[in-house]
C-alpha cells in the first residue's frame, strides 16, 4: 500500500494519481507544515499541491524519495503504526532501500550505484496509521504526519 502511495506521489500519471483519495476516509487526517487536514478531499489536495512542487519543470531532475527505514508494528486490536524516514534526492525515480529493506520489481542498493548524501536535498519522517476497511484485505490511512528537514 505505501509503496503504490510513494510511487504515485512522485512518478505516477494523473489518472492513477486520482485513486489516491480513496487510501483515505472522510475521518482521516494529515498533519504536514504545523496544519491538520481531515477528510479525503482536504487530504488530497494537500497531497496534489505537495505533489506538484516536488516534480518542479524538469521532469529528469525532479525530487523523490529514498526510503530508507520503514518500521510497522501492531497498535492496539487493529490498527497498524508504520515509521517511515529517508531522504529526499534529485533523481528521476521513487526507490525504497535499506537493509532487509526492498519492494518487489525496485532495485536494491546494491544494483544501484548512487551517492545519497551528495544528491539529497532534504530528509523526511512519516508515520502513519492505518485501520481495516470494510473488505478483508483492504486497509486505509486513519492518521498520516508529515515532517520535512531541508538540508
Amino acid at each position: 500500500m505505501l509503496a503504490v502511495h510513494y510511487y504515485l506521489l512522485f512518478n505516477g500519471s494523473e489518472g492513477p494519481w486520482n485513486h489516491m483519495k480513496t487510501f483515505y476516509r472522510e475521518e482521516s487526517s494529515f498533519s504536514f507544515s504545523g496544519n491538520v487536514y481531515v477528510g479525503q478531499s482536504a487530504i488530497f489536495d494537500t497531497l496534489s499541491n505537495i505533489r506538484k512542487k516536488l516534480k518542479g519543470d524538469r521532469p529528469r531532475e525532479k525530487i523523490v524519495h529514498v526510503v530508507e527505514k520503514l518500521h510497522c508494528r501492531a497498535n492496539g486490536e487493529t490498527e497498524i503504526a508504520i515509521r517511515v524516514s529517508g531522504s529526499f534526492i534529485t533523481g528521476n525515480q521513487f526507490l525504497i532501500f535499506g537493509e532487509g529493506l526492498q519492494a518487489e520489481g525496485m532495485p536494491s542498493l546494491d544494483e544501484i550505484n548512487i551517492d545519497i548524501p551528495s544528491k539529497r536535498v532534504g530528509q523526511f519522517r512519516e508515520q502513519f496509521t492505518v485501520l481495516p476497511g470494510t473488505s478483508m484485505g483492504c486497509y486505509y490511512i486513519a492518521k498520516q504526519d508529515l515532517y520535512i528537514v531541508q538540508s
